[in-house]
C-alpha cells in the first residue's frame, strides 16, 4: 500500500512538471530564431507575428526590433521599418549595418535631410570589418524609385554613402552641395557608373553644359545604362530639335521596360496633351512596377476622372488613401468625384478630412463650400469661401455673393 502511494506521488510529480514545461514561455532568442527561419522562407507575415509576440513578451530585446524591421521592410511597412530600426538605434546609435538600413528607407519615403544625417553619422564609424559589411544601392540614380539591395565586402562602402548623400542633397535642390558629394564618390570609384549619371544630373541643375560629359562617361562604363543614354539623347535633342520628348521617352522604355520614371514622365506628358487613355495606359505599366506609389495612383485616377470614368477615378483615389492616410490631394480629387456624382455630405467629409492634413488647402475650403452650398447650407459655405480667400484662392464675386446673399 506503502509502496503504491509513493508511485502515485511520482506519477503526479511527474505531471506536473510536464504541464509546467508544456506551459513555460519560450526564451526570446529561440523565438528570434524560428523567426529568422520564417523570413528566409519568404514569409513575411509570419515572422512579424512571431516577432510581434517576442516583443510582447520580452520587450528589451533589440535584436527583435532589428529583424522586424527588415521584415517590415520586405512587407513594404517602411513607416513600421523605421520605428523598429530607431528603437534599436536608440540602445545602439551606432549599428553600421542598422544606420545604413534607415538611411536608405528615410530616403526611399522622402524624409531625405534625416537620410544625410544617417549617412554622415555612418561616414564617421571607424573601419572595421562590420561598417565594410554594408548594404548599398546597386543601382544608385535620382530617378530610381525601387532601390536594389545588396551586400558588399569591401572599402568602397565610402563612396556608395557619398553618393547616396549627393542624392539627398539634389532631392532638396541643393545641386552645388550634392555636385560635391558625388566628386568625392568618383574621386574613390571611378569605375560607377550611376556617379557620373547622377553628377550628370546636379550639373544639368546647375545650368553646366559639360553635363554630357558625365553621361558619356557612363556610358564608356556600361554601353547598356538606359539613364545615361536616355539623358545624353534629351541633350542632344535639345541641341538639333530631331525627336520629341515623347518619342524620346518610348525610345527609353523600348530599351528598358522595367524603368519607373519614363513611363511617369510619358503619363504626365499625354495627360497633358490630353491623351488620357495613354495616361492610364502608362500609369497602369508604372503601378505593375510599383503598386505602393501614391502618385501614380492619384495620376491614373485623374486621367479616369478626365474620362469621367468616376467609379474608376474613385476606386483609384481610395488606393492611394488606404497606402498614405495623410495624402491630402487624394482626398480632395475623391471629394470632387463624390461632387459630380451629387453624393455632397460625402463630398464635404473628404474635403473636410484633407483640411484636417492641410489647413491651409483654399481649393478645399472652396470645394466643400460648392458641396454645402448644394445642400442649401449657405452660411457654412459663405464661411467656407472666407476660408479660401484667406489662404489665397481669388473667387469670382458672383460667386461669392450668389453663396453669401442673405
Amino acid at each position: 500500500m506503502f509502496l503504491q502511494r509513493i508511485i502515485l506521488l511520482l506519477l503526479l510529480s511527474s505531471m506536473v512538471l510536464m504541464s509546467l514545461a508544456q506551459t513555460a514561455p519560450r526564451k526570446a532568442y529561440e523565438m528570434l530564431e524560428e523567426a529568422e527561419s520564417v523570413y528566409a522562407d519568404g514569409r513575411y507575415a509570419a515572422a512579424q507575428s512571431i516577432l510581434d509576440e517576442c516583443l510582447k513578451q520580452y520587450p528589451g530585446y533589440m535584436e527583435a526590433y532589428a529583424l522586424r524591421g527588415n521584415v517590415r521592410e520586405s512587407l513594404r511597412d517602411n513607416e513600421g521599418a523605421l520605428t523598429d530600426y530607431s528603437i534599436f538605434l536608440d540602445k545602439f546609435p551606432l549599428h553600421g549595418e542598422i544606420l545604413l538600413n534607415r538611411a536608405v528607407i528615410r530616403y526611399k519615403v522622402g524624409y531625405y535631410q534625416q537620410a544625410i544625417e544617417d549617412f554622415k553619422t555612418i561616414l564617421t564609424l571607424p573601419e572595421s570589418r562590420e561598417t565594410n559589411s554594408l548594404f548599398f544601392k546597386k543601382s544608385m540614380s535620382v530617378d530610381d524609385r525601387n532601390p536594389i539591395i545588396t551586400t558588399t565586402e569591401g572599402g568602397n562602402h565610402r563612396s556608395f554613402v557619398l553618393n547616396y548623400i549627393g542624392l539627398a542633397e539634389l532631392k532638396l535642390r541643393n545641386a552645388p552641395q550634392a555636385k560635391k558629394y558625388f566628386d568625392s564618390a568618383i574621386v574613390l570609384n571611378n569605375r560607377e557608373p550611376d556617379y557620373y549619371v547622377n553628377r550628370g544630373l546636379a550639373k544639368e541643375a546647375l545650368s553646366d553644359s559639360t553635363a554630357y560629359l558625365d553621361y558619356q562617361s557612363a556610358l564608356k562604363l556600361n554601353r547598356n545604362h538606359t539613364l545615361a543614354r536616355h539623358n545624353l539623347d534629351a541633350i542632344n535633342s535639345k541641341k538639333r530639335q530631331g525627336m520629341s520628348l515623347e518619342d524620346r521617352l518610348s525610345q527609353t522604355i523600348q530599351a528598358d521596360s522595367t524603368m519607373l520614371y519614363p513611363y511617369l514622365e510619358r503619363a504626365q506628358q499625354r495627360y497633358e496633351s490630353k491623351y488620357y487613355e495613354g495616361a492610364i495606359e502608362d500609369y497602369s505599366r508604372a503601378l505593375e512596377i510599383d503598386s505602393s506609389n501614391v502618385e501614380v495612383w492619384l495620376g491614373r485616377g485623374l486621367a479616369k476622372e478626365k474620362l469621367k470614368d468616376y467609379k474608376g477615378a474613385f476606386s483609384d483615389y481610395t488606393k492611394a488613401i488606404d497606402l498614405k492616410e495623410n495624402f491630402a490631394k487624394a482626398w480632395l480629387n475623391r471629394g470632387n468625384v463624390l461632387l459630380k456624382l451629387e453624393r455632397y455630405e460625402e463630398a464635404i467629409e473628404d474635403y473636410s478630412v484633407a483640411l484636417v492634413y492641410y489647413p491651409d488647402y483654399s481649393i478645399a475650403w472652396y470645394n466643400r463650400a460648392m458641396a454645402k452650398a448644394k445642400l442649401k447650407k449657405n452660411n457654412e459655405a459663405c464661411e467656407d469661401i472666407k476660408k479660401a480667400e484667406e489662404f489665397g484662392m481669388k473667387v469670382e464675386s458672383k460667386v461669392k455673393n450668389k453663396v453669401c446673399a442673405n
